[in-house]
């Protein structure tokens, strides 16, 4: 009798480490078959190029190659004073042009491309002139009113400066106010974060930003 109890209770025990096993690998198989993956979108970003410790700090408003309205728009530039660092209208349309953006001007400024740009093939581009849509999108449709909006000010400025001059040191701004919001808004894996954006705290660095827009 003894030996009867026994067996049962192995019996017993066989189906229950069984049944959790059973429902163990089912739950595996739909996380599989769904797909789902928490890993972020990598934008990983190798050195802009050599001269990128050595950006000069003069102010780029000075230059003798920049055109009249690129002066113009210099001699008046200043940010707004805004309560909220970051604020949307179309957080969707936000995500997707930052992100679209993010890996335009990586593979332009990237891995030492940077050095060899042409800026005057560069400002008659598609792409470059879907960027200065994207920048102006991001500013009136994309973020609500926000320092967010004052960094699109800046990419404006560095564009005009760098397609007007050959500046590559603005193109390299351009790029780092991407690359650090592709970071923050997305959650895109870089290797450092510049610290260019107002946005997300960075008012003491982006305060050298406007030095050398302004000159």
């Amino acid at each position: 009798m003894k030996a009867f109890y026994i067996t049962l209770l192995s019996i017993g025990l066989l189906a229950i480490v069984g049944t959790g096993v059973y429902f163990f690998l089912a739950q595996e198989e739909d996380n599989s078959a769904s797909g789902k993956e928490s890993v972020p979108p990598v934008q990983s970003q190798q050195p802009e190029g050599a001269k990128d410790k050595d950006i000069k700090r003069e102010g780029a408003s000075q230059l003798e190659e920049l055109t009249g309205g690129t002066k113009d728009f210099l001699s008046t530039f200043s940010y707004e004073e805004y309560d909220e660092p970051i604020a949307y209208q179309d957080e969707e349309l936000v995500k997707q042009i930052i992100s679209d953006q993010h890996a335009y001007l990586n593979d332009l400024t990237g891995w030492g491309h940077i050095d060899n740009v042409d800026t005057a093939y560069l400002a008659e581009s598609d792409e470059w002139q879907k960027l200065q849509d994207d920048v102006e999108r991001l500013r009136t449709e994309g973020f609500a009113p926000s320092e967010a909006v004052n960094d699109m000010w800046n990419a404006e400025a560095f564009m005009r400066i760098a397609a007007d001059s050959a500046d590559l040191n603005s193109l390299r701004y351009v790029h780092r106010i991407f690359h650090d919001m592709d970071a923050e808004i997305n959650g895109a894996e870089v290797d450092k974060i510049w610290g260019a954006t107002r946005a997300f705290g960075a008012e003491l660095e982006t305060q050298e930003l406007y030095a050398y827009i302004k000159g």
